[in-house]
This record gives structure tokens, C-alpha cells and sequence, in this order.
């Protein structure tokens, strides 16, 4: 706070003063140190102004590389706590087919383990009503009923549709054999590694196109997982698949 010793007023810096007492008393003698004050403020506010232009950036830059650090860590900690689906199917030939129950479009459950002891069994997993080349894979798969019983083999088909669409697609034109499963929740597809970006186009939200065939002792002796790329496999293929690991 300065004070003009004339008229008593104060005023907030030197500059405020000096500029009053030019113009309310410019005749008069300036006091003699006012020149020096002058020079003093002036000097503490360059100082000011130049610590201000070199600190505050940094500290927004300072508060920038925190914030980003946070995320990351956020971003890598959600990555790493959250469940994924496996990369790699799990359930390969030569393990014992996990166990399941389905309920199927002919009104009854499926259930696995019923079959131990009295058939082979062949599970394709696909996309179902949303491919169409599914669809036709399911169906081409009756040309092959009677190779299918000289062998003793059951076909069934699991997708990840509602029981109440896939029922309805089955009685207008779904396969003979009638063996057509809802696996609405994925468990099942989940349990045998059917989700996986190396095995679906829908990574996590539907079954790749893979075929299974589980022997009359329960164990798997083929696994072929044709998807992401090729949804629509000759029956010759599979036919020469499934006969080679029954019969060899």
C-alpha cells in the first residue's frame, strides 16, 4: 500500500501512485524514491510473470501425464481382472467329453452321459439360425444318416439360439435326425472352448463351426474346429474323419 503524503489516498502499487500523482500533481516534485520503487515493482513483476510462464505449463503437463497414468493403470487392471474367453479350444481328443443336458427341439432334454455305453456320438457346434451356410451344413448332414447308423453314431446339433426359433426353423425345415439343441446361455459351448476368436466369427457370442465325436466310452476321439473361415465342410470330409477314428 502506498500513500500520497498531498491528498492522503492510497493506493495498491507504485505504478497506481505514480500515475496519480502525474496527473492530480504534476507541478509538484516527485518524492525521490518513487523512480526506484518503480523499478522494483516493475522488476517483481517480470519475475512473477516469468516463474508463472515456466511452472505453469509444467504443472499442467505434470497433472496431463497423472491422469494418463491412471487410465492406464485402470485400462490394465480391467484387461487383466476381467474374464476372457480361451484363445485356444481346451477340449481336444483323447479327453473325456465334459458332461451336459440340453433341451433339444423335439420337446425332450439331451443329456451326454445317457449315451455312454451305447453310442458314439457327433456334436457340431455352429452359428445356427444367423448363418445361413449353418443351416445347410445341419441339414446336408441327413445324406449321411445311414453311414451315420452302420457306425452307431448319434448327430446332434448346438447353437446359441432360443429354444422357441431354433423349435420353429427344426419343424419347417430343420434335419432328420431331429437331434437340434438350444445352448441359449453358451455354458456348454463355453465348457468344450467353442468361443474363442481362433474358433468363431463371433468371438464370445456364438459357437465356432467344430465337430466332436465322443466314443461309446465317453472320450473324444475327434475334434475338428473348421470355423472361423470355412462354414460349410463336405460330408465326404467329415464322413472320412469320423470312420477313420472308429475304425482306422
Amino acid at each position: 500500500m502506498v500513500t500520497c503524503e498531498r491528498c492522503h489516498r492510497d493506493f495498491v502499487s507504485y505504478a497506481a501512485f505514480s500515475q496519480h500523482f502525474e496527473t492530480k500533481h504534476h507541478n509538484a516534485a516527485k518524492p525521490p524514491d518513487l523512480a526506484k520503487r518503480l523499478s522494483e515493482e516493475n522488476e517483481l513483476k517480470t519475475y512473477r510473470t516469468s516463474v508463472q510462464c515456466v511452472h505453469g505449463p509444467s504443472k499442467i503437463k505434470f497433472a496431463a501425464f497423472l491422469m494418463i497414468v491412471t487410465v492406464a493403470v485402470g485400462v490394465i487392471g480391467y484387461v487383466a481382472l476381467t474374464p476372457r474367453e480361451a484363445s485356444e479350444s481346451l477340449i481336444r481328443a483323447g479327453s473325456v467329453a465334459p458332461d451336459f443336458s440340453l433341451p433339444s427341439t423335439s420337446g425332450a432334454s439331451f443329456r451326454l452321459s445317457d449315451y455312454r455305453g451305447k453310442s458314439n456320438v457327433l456334436l457340431f457346434f455352429n452359428e445356427g439360425l444367423s448363418c445361413q451356410p449353418c443351416l445347410t451344413q445341419m441339414q446336408s448332414l441327413d445324406a449321411l444318416n445311414s453311414e451315420f447308423k452302420s457306425l452307431n453314431v448319434v448327430v446332434v446339433s448346438i447353437t446359441g439360439d432360443p429354444l422357441q426359433t431354433l423349435t420353429d426353423w427344426t419343424r419347417s425345415s430343420g434335419p432328420a435326425y431331429g437331434m437340434v439343441l438350444s445352448d441359449q446361455g453358451l455354458q456348454v459351448s463355453r465348457s468344450y472352448g467353442m468361443l474363442g476368436a481362433d474358433v468363431s466369427m463371433m468371438p464370445g457370442t456364438a459357437p465356432g463351426h467344430s465337430f466332436i465325436l465322443v466314443n461309446e466310452n465317453g472320450v473324444i476321439v475327434w475334434r475338428h474346429d473348421y470355423g472361423p473361415y470355412n462354414m460349410n465342410v463336405a460330408n465326404d470330409e467329415i464322413w472320412a474323419a469320423i470312420k477313420q477314428a472308429l475304425v482306422g
